[in-house]
């Protein structure tokens, strides 16, 4: 019986091979393959490592064009392994639209990856409505933004569109240690850009009531950092660290006691996940998209991050709080990131799939 799977996303990485184990782990990983559609990228640099029933598709970067050769190696791993099923990380490339349209019109189920929320209706999103309506017979999208985005705007079905695709490994940033309000440290976990918004954070932090008794950690990587550090004049005030590998980052976490993100653009923000797996409360921006999945008055703050005065609220508040309040802050965060595991991500694919499994 042909049930075989195969996942496609640019680079795999930690945080997908967490959700393909996952799967594998419920539905056998002789039935699951997947693939990098790339070697390498300039970002991450993610080394993927021996993951059984895996292909990378281009030797070439991921931002080097490879076209035909990737499109002929998806061909090739779909017919030889017997594929019924299709996952694939979104319409965003040339590759991945000839991925969904060849699949489809060769017999197989294609379910689509999204996090996508920016944007009205227009255009590109008619024609993307016609890609899905035409191709797509199910779409895994992040959260609650994205499920709204995929059905007033791109015109899908609600029975089509299912949450959650944007989940991390939780019980690698878990802590065995209980939360620590003491710590007095505010983390932020991003790359050093300017969609980040990280002058704009380091600067409400000083003038904040927070400043007088906290340090803001930034940690990160990325063409801003130079402007960054030249701009923080009390670096034990404001710390700036390099960006850490995975294996790193649940002793971070665990050594701090709020996390902030002040992006101005973000479709999802997995660090906010990470974060909150480690029992971080969380203040993020209004704009970031798993604000409403994730974080509600009672774990967190929500900020307009374009606004200083708006952060350096949020700031104020945060150092009006008790360590009790920290503390069931910390519980909830925890409680809500249970909804969001490699695991509920794993059995929501196969039920979108329509596979029965043991």
């Amino acid at each position: 019986m042909n049930k075989n799977i195969f996942i496609v996303w640019i680079r795999i990485g930690d945080y997908h091979l967490s959700r393909i184990n996952a799967v594998k782990r419920i539905y056998g990983k002789q039935h699951v393959f997947s693939a990098d559609i790339a070697g390498s990228d300039s970002l991450y640099k993610w080394n993927t490592g021996e993951v059984e029933n895996h292909f990378v598709l281009s030797d070439k970067s991921a931002e080097t064009g490879d076209f035909f050769n990737r499109f002929r190696n998806f061909r090739k791993v779909v017919k030889e392994h017997n594929i019924k099923y299709c996952c694939l990380a979104g319409y965003g490339r040339k590759e991945f639209i000839a991925y969904i349209v060849w699949s489809k019109l060769t017999g197989r189920k294609v379910l689509l990856f999204s996090e996508s929320w920016y944007g009205k209706k227009s255009i590109g999103a008619f024609f993307k409505k016609m890609l899905l309506n035409l191709f797509v017979d199910k779409m895994l999208v992040s959260g609650i933004n994205a499920r709204d985005f995929a059905i007033n705007i791109l015109g899908q079905k609600n029975e089509k569109v299912a949450i959650p695709y944007s989940v991390v490994d939780n019980n690698h940033f878990k802590s065995d240690e209980p939360y620590n309000p003491q710590y007095k440290i505010m983390l932020c976990m991003a790359r050093f850009s300017p969609e980040k918004n990280q002058e704009r954070l380091i600067d409400a932090f000083l003038h904040s009531e927070l400043s007088k008794t906290w340090k803001l950690k930034l940690v990160g990587a990325g063409p801003d950092k130079e402007k960054l550090e030249n701009l923080v004049k009390d670096t034990d005030k404001v710390i700036i660290s390099n960006w850490a590998d995975y294996n790193t980052l649940p002793s971070i976490y665990k050594n701090s006691s709020f996390f902030v993100l002040a992006s101005i653009f973000e479709p999802w923000g997995l660090v906010v996940n990470e974060a909150m797996s480690a029992g971080l409360p969380v203040a993020c921006a209004s704009v970031v998209g798993c604000k409403p999945d994730l974080v509600t008055d009672k774990n967190g703050f929500v900020f307009d991050s374009f606004d200083t005065d708006s952060i350096k609220n949020c700031f104020d508040k945060i150092s009006k709080l008790s360590d009790e309040q920290l503390v069931m802050m910390s519980d909830e965060s925890k409680k809500i990131i249970e909804n969001f595991t490699p695991e509920v991500w794993a059995n929501k694919l196969l039920e979108l799939l329509e596979i029965k499994h043991d």
